[in-house]
């Protein structure tokens, strides 16, 4: 985790101890929760292996995949954090899996504590900013071909531990469109 944040940002060793001090390591099993809509979460998981999916569902039981989130990436209900209210969505692991995780509440005290730590609370929220319009973006105006074409290019082997149906979901397309695009392609 350590080398992963200090590319975005140089941390001083004697802060990272103490952010180390503040974490506590969380094994998910394949299909476990890291959180579930309606629940309160004041945490926040740096994924160190595996792969979850975050995704949304209506009151008659229909999931709609949001995003999926592997190894380097960070995995929470920010909206939820931010807003201090419970989870609009759900995060599953698809795989075992092992997070890094810490209190939010906690990450934003250090930001008093040292810059290095707000500037990457920043960076960090920039990128989940252009990550959800880029995704807004692509699936008002691209075809399904191409966002699928994207997806592939964007998660490469790590598409191969995504059941198919969740990569329907979260193109926005049925199952059975997405095995004609799949057929289209080979």
């Amino acid at each position: 985790m350590n080398l992963e944040l200090n590319k975005i940002v140089p941390i001083p060793p004697e802060e990272w101890e103490y952010f180390e001090s503040l974490t506590n390591l969380q094994s998910i099993s394949k299909n476990g929760h890291f959180i579930r809509v309606g629940e309160v979460n004041d945490s926040i998981g740096f994924c160190m292996s595996g792969l979850f999916r975050l995704y949304y569902m209506t009151p008659e039981g229909a999931e709609f995949n949001k995003s999926f989130c592997g190894k380097h990436d960070f995995v929470t209900s920010y909206s939820a954090l931010l807003q201090k209210e419970s989870s609009h969505l759900s995060i599953q692991a698809l795989v075992d899996s092992e997070l890094v995780v810490f209190r939010f509440r906690d990450f934003q005290d250090l930001y008093d504590r040292h810059v290095c730590w707000e500037r990457l609370g920043r960076i960090l929220a920039e990128k989940l900013f252009l990550h959800k319009e880029t995704r807004e973006r692509e699936l008002l105006m691209l075809s399904a071909e191409q966002r699928y074409r994207l997806f592939m290019q964007r998660y490469g082997k790590m598409s191969e531990q995504i059941p198919l149906y969740h990569i329907a979901s979260y193109l926005g397309i049925t199952p059975v469109a997405l095995s004609r695009i799949r057929q289209k392609l080979t």
